[in-house]
């Protein structure tokens, strides 16, 4: 069974601190999936799941106001059915799962769709390389973004939820998602695509979907430079085979050169620690990228994303990230592209 693009996640770290001063690393988090999207404009969220069943657990999203004031907002899910929020958010910091464990996937996401339609014909679940598909209406392919969120509405297996992972290389308006459909999408399927971040059950129970670097400053300017870092996992989930000759990859670091760099811990399965999120972790890496993206760095020895059983708490790539910041640096709304790349058989 070939490694397809669903195969790969980006997880968190056992320690991934908001404020200085205490311990950041550690091992692989499988409950913690990192995000690097953003909302393009403020706006409201709503909190929904994917089984009727979900009455009791709670999504929190942190997030900031339009003012960069932080803002905290707890919803209680009542199954299929979407709960509006009232709080405005230009910036989502983290997502939290509580409560009752979900029994089905649950979302937080905007209120505004980024676009709504009918599906045309020709969505699919995975086979081989290729991920689970989903077919946009005509002319939408150019309007969505990877780490968006698909939600069925009606017709043909309403009520699902899926993330963007690839809008290119499937077919015009064709855009790869993040886990099989339980019920392939047709021409009759209505759907909303919204931007917010998806808490899946399987292959293991996300409860925190963050963003790196949540809660990093810029010293006032005519201060010192401050560096920043953290530490996130790459993983195969495929359970059959490995990506071999695998690289991780910064493809668009829209901040440019030199904000956010990144290492590759030397050994899989990484549980090193720093003393504080701006320690620089000094042993078990490789050197940090520099300069512009794309930056490429090879996964070291054996040079695999090995399978396992998902979640595959064998073979756990860390990644260590750092962002540099310049005193008097004004905050930036903007997103991060990182991918694995590799053979498949």
């Amino acid at each position: 069974m070939s490694v397809s693009p669903g195969d790969i996640s980006f997880y968190g770290s056992a320690d991934m601190p908001t404020a200085d001063g205490t311990t950041t690393g550690g091992a692989v988090s499988f409950s913690t999936q990192i995000t690097f999207a953003d909302m393009a404009t403020a706006g409201t969220v709503n909190y929904v799941s994917d089984s009727a069943s979900d009455t009791a657990a709670i999504l929190t999203v942190t997030g900031l106001d339009g003012t960069g004031t932080t803002q905290i907002e707890a919803k209680t899910l009542t199954g299929t059915t979407a709960v509006a929020g009232s709080q405005s958010f230009a910036r989502l910091l983290s997502i939290v799962a509580s409560g009752t464990s979900a029994v089905g996937n649950i979302a937080a996401f905007s209120a505004t769709a980024v676009v709504t339609g009918t599906a045309q014909a020709g969505s699919a679940n995975a086979t081989g390389v290729t991920p689970a598909l989903f077919k946009l209406a005509a002319g939408q392919g150019v309007s969505v973004s990877e780490s968006q969120i698909i939600h069925t509405t009606g017709g043909t297996g309403p009520n699902q939820l899926a993330r963007i992972i690839a809008t290119t290389g499937y077919g015009t308006d064709v855009v790869a998602v993040d886990a099989n459909w339980a019920t392939v999408p047709d021409a009759t399927t209505t759907y909303t695509v919204n931007e917010g971040a998806l808490l899946r059950k399987l292959p293991n129970q996300i409860t925190t979907v963050r963003r790196p670097f949540y809660g990093i400053y810029a010293n006032a300017a005519g201060g010192a430079a401050i560096t920043f870092y953290e530490k996130i996992f790459v993983v195969n989930n495929n359970t059959a085979t490995a990506l071999t000759s695998a690289s991780i990859i910064k493809e668009v670091d829209p901040t440019g050169a030199a904000v956010l760099e990144f290492a590759l811990c030397s050994a899989l399965d990484d549980t090193a620690t720093v003393v504080n999120r701006q320690t620089a972790p000094a042993t078990g890496i490789t050197a940090f990228s520099t300069g512009a993206a794309p930056q490429t760095i090879s996964v070291p020895s054996p040079g695999n994303l090995p399978s396992g059983a998902a979640p595959n708490a064998a073979g756990a790539q860390g990644i260590w990230l750092s962002s540099a910041l310049a005193a008097g640096s004004a905050p930036g709304a903007t997103s991060f592209t990182m991918r694995a790349s590799g053979q498949t058989s």
